[in-house]
């Protein structure tokens, strides 16, 4: 029931009411409408809701004396499934070429450059253990290479603090760039 067939039917079902009350009532229907398609909602939607009883009939009317007919209550309207197929085909084809031509290949390069600065922290992390296997294999040991050794262990502190946050910040930015995928995908609610 749209919005004029709703105030016709409100209309006759306040007939017996004195004018001064039924154009009050009238009114504020009115004003629901407007608030409702500010709301955004549809005329349907709206009259049905004013349609539920909230109150008795005795007290929607503050005592009124005369009898009056029930409204035809029922549920409300179906909502019909919206299938935008064009849209979606359309949609995809552009997210693929999108995603194939430019996400992908840089997504891909900045996980590979991550995975090397996880790689170089380790290295360099390990560099102790290296000297260590160095001077056992070869038996080739110098102060200088111990140094050098302890001091790429900082380096590789340093690398491995700055690889966690880019892990972080990349492993958000893809699930970021995922879910904008999927929601592009499939459109207003």
């Amino acid at each position: 029931m749209n919005r004029l067939e709703f105030m016709d039917k409100i209309k006759n079902d306040l007939e017996p009411l004195p004018e001064n009350e039924r154009n009050e009532l009238l009114r504020r229907c009115e004003e629901c409408f407007e608030s409702g398609l500010r709301q955004g909602k549809t005329e349907e939607e709206i009259a049905w809701e004013l349609s539920v009883p909230r109150e008795t009939p005795q007290e929607i009317y503050r005592g009124s004396s005369s009898p009056l007919p029930a409204p035809p209550w029922g549920p409300p309207p179906a909502a019909k499934p919206v299938t935008d197929t064009p849209r979606f085909i359309g949609v995809g084809i552009m997210l693929f070429f999108l995603n194939v031509l430019i996400a992908i290949p840089v997504f891909a390069s900045l996980w590979a450059a991550l995975i090397s600065l996880w790689t170089g922290a380790v290295a360099t992390l390990l560099s102790p253990v290296m000297a260590y296997l160095e001077k056992t294999l070869y038996g080739d040991f110098t102060t200088a290479k111990l140094f050098m050794a302890l001091g790429m262990v900082g380096v590789g502190m340093l690398l491995a603090g700055l690889a966690w946050l880019l892990s972080k910040w990349l492993l958000l930015a893809t699930k970021s760039y995922a879910i904008w995928n999927f929601k592009t995908l499939k459109g207003r609610n």
